[in-house]
């Protein structure tokens, strides 16, 4: 590796264009069009006149950009979090369901720009920021409280340039990580500026340290050092505390981002978008022509001028006519369009429309399988980069401590109306469904509290049938 904080992983570059696609289309028509002719194509790349500047800037603007691809992705993440994620911590890591960060950000709400971000770029960080602190001055009352207390921050994929693995002993593990940042510089008096900044990871076997760059006057220097400990007996980290969230695994290895596909189709129906409402606008433009006049009465006209509407009268010669003429739009850019987003509603864009046709059981639940199945993976993984970051929590603050973090996997449709809860409960009546199995349906779609074993519900139902019976 070249001595240069700013370089780069192999990967990194044949990726970040990417992720830098995909998030502009998610953040919506403005950011697709500041980027221009990224992606919206002059049709005329060859002509460089001022004219022709003129008639892209009108072609562009006239383009509209349908977001599928944002609506596809809230969808998603509505789908998982459709039920609060299942958190089980010891009283010490409490704050995490506040405030994870140290920004006020609770650990559901994080979850939620995780899994956003790994939808969109198969790939995402969760950091374990840890204080530096004299071991020998660190209290248990001061762990226990709060004043001292570690936090997870979210990198988005683009933010960590580069990294490295070694093997350590049995296993593989991140030796460096570098990471670009913004950090705020203090100002002579009021306010401060924003700074381009490197945070360096490394692992060298024994220790764990963080390097902070900043640019010098001519290159990068290091701005300050330090070495966390984990706990109040100050023993050193084994492992950098970082995590990769992919949409495969947790490898540092770049995953495919799962919304890639649906956003190129998304650009290319905004192609076609630009085409044709290019067209309604010069096609739309009714014009009025006038036949057979000679040359007299054509001066004459132009002269006089021509009003043409309710209460006027056009006086023409023998033999002359008088007509609109509008041309027939060409449809090929409207059933392009049309074609993409059957395509995304194949690739799993369900906000968009409503299949034309009506689909049986087996393919409505083959559909969604397929479907779901990315997202379940995405959501697995970020399910085990939560419980890795807790537990390098727990180390820190010295507790040994059951832990859980589950977000949602059922991802199928749980509503109920009312002639399904009648058809369970006829079913009940008539002895063909077990007290149990009732249950079971009725804490599926959520009308008993999923929480609750069928003795809790036995014994709720046999201290009601006791309370009228008094």
């Amino acid at each position: 590796m070249k001595n240069d904080v700013t370089i780069t992983h192999r990967d990194y570059d044949k990726n970040v264009s990417l992720w830098v696609k995909v998030q502009d289309v998610c953040d919506g028509q403005d950011a697709v069009k500041d980027k221009t002719t990224d992606y919206l194509c002059k049709p005329n790349p060859q002509d460089i006149s001022h004219e022709a500047n003129l008639r892209y800037q009108n072609y562009l603007n006239r383009a509209v950009f349908y977001n599928f691809t944002r609506r596809t992705l809230q969808s998603m993440i509505g789908a998982a979090f459709k039920k609060l994620p299942k958190l089980e911590i010891p009283t010490i890591l409490d704050y995490v369901k506040n405030d994870i960060d140290g920004s006020s950000l609770s650990i559901y709400q994080q979850s939620q720009k995780v899994l956003s971000e790994v939808l969109k770029k198969g790939r995402t960080v969760l950091y374990v920021d840890y204080p530096t602190v004299d071991a020998n001055l660190v209290s248990v009352a001061d762990l226990q409280d709060g004043y001292i207390r570690p936090v997870v921050i979210q990198l988005n994929a683009e933010n960590v340039t580069y990294w490295e693995t070694k093997r350590f002993g049995a296993s593989n593990k991140l030796s460096l990580v570098i990471i670009k940042e913004m950090a705020e510089n203090p100002r002579d008096g009021f306010g401060y500026d924003m700074v381009d900044q490197y945070r360096v990871l490394r692992f060298d076997g024994y220790f764990y340290s963080v390097e902070l760059w900043r640019k010098g006057k001519t290159d990068w220097q290091l701005y300050q050092e330090a070495t966390p400990v984990f706990d109040g007996a100050g023993r050193p980290f084994n492992e950098i505390p970082l995590i990769f969230v992919g949409s495969t695994n947790n490898s540092p290895d770049i995953d495919y981002s799962p919304m890639l596909d649906i956003a190129n189709v998304n650009l290319g129906h905004y192609e076609n978008s630009a085409s044709y409402e290019s067209l309604v606008f010069f096609c739309g433009q009714v014009q009025s022509w006038i036949g057979g006049l000679s040359e007299q009465w054509r001066d004459w006209l132009q002269k006089q001028g021509i009003t043409i509407g309710a209460g006027s009268t056009l006086l023409l010669p023998d033999n002359s006519s008088f007509n609109f003429a509008q041309a027939e739009p060409n449809t090929l850019a409207f059933e392009a369009m049309k074609a993409k987003e059957q395509a995304m509603v194949a690739m799993g864009a369900r906000m968009v429309e409503k299949g034309s046709a009506v689909k049986t059981a087996t393919q409505s639940q083959n559909e969604n399988e397929a479907e779901y199945s990315v997202l379940s993976l995405c959501v697995s993984n970020l399910n085990e980069a939560y419980l890795m970051c807790l537990d390098w929590m727990l180390r820190f603050l010295n507790v040994t401590a059951t832990i859980n973090y589950e977000i949602n996997q059922d991802f199928s449709d749980n509503s109920i109306d009312a002639q399904k809860i009648t058809a369970l409960v006829n079913l009940y009546n008539s002895g063909k469904y077990s007290e149990i199995d009732l249950w079971q349906q009725l804490r599926k779609y959520g009308l008993i509290n999923p929480e609750k074993t069928d003795e809790d519900i036995k014994g709720e139902l046999e201290n009601d049938m006791g309370s009228m019976n008094e």
